[in-house]
């Protein structure tokens, strides 16, 4: 009879452990179905303040200062700015309202506006003054769109909104990249919580072209950092902007580099473009690294603390494999690992998810 009452109660415990995993995940979806409503409700105060030039410019402007490293402004700054202007005060005071339940449902994390063709505005003006040419902007749509940050089809387009005449937001088309990054589309987001990066030289390729032995040498400087992004939307949806990767290499004798590289604009990876962030990994020694190393890659995007997996094959035939935990954050992109063995050419590309990468010494 005891036996019975306790695994009654161990059966209990497990269905009371089940129902609150159960409520949590349903809560978790709730609040995301939530904030997602909440940035589509901030899409009207946005646009009917999008109507004046005024604010216009100052959302360009800000854009273009790239505080955070994208070319953003957070609603925080906006409310800031307009809040004791008479002619916003009603748009505001529901912006505020909006931006404080966005914030205590994503644990304080900021709402924003991006606005991708603010690049392409800083683009043309550098190429403005290298050519001296007269400046003349692209065909505009009659005014602003916004679109949802969090709402995405499966063919990279996401739903854009205008104003109707009496004030209404009503659905204009689909929007993608290629228009959003040419036509004033501005689209309500949240910041992404990720370490410390910023734009510093976002502007500058390192060259991809090289001529090196086909095959190393014992304590040559290797390279890595070389990536061909083979779909860029899979990756990170244009909708949050550049792209914020890391690199984590182990070689079979425990030694670790780590870096997470600043963030980059789009343009550096669209049609399978290489991009080099020109990586120093060490003097690849098989004292130091082994006769093979383990190159990981991860799009970071922010979120709860969480981990990912590092597989290390075996340092002999016959040997064990091991695994290695790399923390991380729930909502980074694992975008797989390769195995870089010192016997391989040069000339070697990786595949991974979504990118190709290689390697170089000089």
């Amino acid at each position: 009879m005891k036996k019975i009452v306790t695994l009654f109660l161990v059966v209990i415990s497990l269905l009371g452990c089940e129902n609150e995993t159960a409520t949590i995940q349903v809560s978790q979806i709730d609040s995301k179905k939530e904030l997602v409503e909440l940035k589509q409700k901030a899409i009207t105060p946005i646009l009917t303040m999008a109507k004046n030039k005024e604010f216009k410019d100052f959302i360009l402007n800000e854009c273009l200062k790239q505080e955070h490293g994208e070319y953003n402004v957070y609603f925080s700054k906006i409310i800031q700015k307009f809040k004791d202007n008479p002619s916003y005060s009603k748009y505001i005071t529901d912006l505020s309202t909006l931006s404080n339940q966005i914030k205590k449902l994503n644990g304080g994390i900021e709402p924003l506006v991006f606005y991708p063709r603010a690049e392409t505005i800083e683009e043309n003006f550098k190429s403005l003054r290298k050519s001296q040419k007269v400046f003349k902007m692209s065909q505009q749509v009659e005014q602003t769109i916004a679109v949802n940050q969090d709402v995405m089809d499966p063919n990279g387009s996401t739903p854009g909104y205008i104003l109707s005449f009496d004030g209404e937001m009503i659905y204009f088309d689909n929007i993608f990249e290629e228009f959003a990054w040419e036509n004033d589309v501005w689209v309500i987001g949240e910041e992404e919580v990720v370490p410390n990066m910023s734009s510093f030289e976002d502007n500058i390729t390192t060259s991809v072209s090289f001529v090196a032995p086909p095959s190393r040498f014992e304590n040559q400087a290797e390279y890595g950092g070389i990536i061909q992004v083979t779909d860029l939307g899979a990756i990170e949806p244009w909708t949050k902007g550049k792209l914020e990767f890391s690199i984590i290499i182990r070689g079979i004798t425990g030694v670790e580099v780590k870096k997470d590289f600043d963030k980059r604009k789009r343009s550096h990876f669209r049609n399978n473009k290489w991009y080099d962030y020109n990586y120093f990994i060490g003097n690849w020694t098989n004292s130091a690294f082994g006769i093979l190393m383990v190159e990981k890659w991860l799009e970071l995007d922010g979120g709860s603390s969480a981990s990912v997996t590092l597989t290390i094959p075996p340092a002999v035939p016959g040997g064990i494999t091991t695994s290695v935990t790399i923390p991380s954050k729930n909502r980074d992109d694992d975008l797989g690992q390769s195995i870089i063995q010192f016997t391989d050419s040069m000339n070697q590309i990786y595949n991974l998810s979504h990118m190709n990468m290689k390697r170089k010494h000089l």
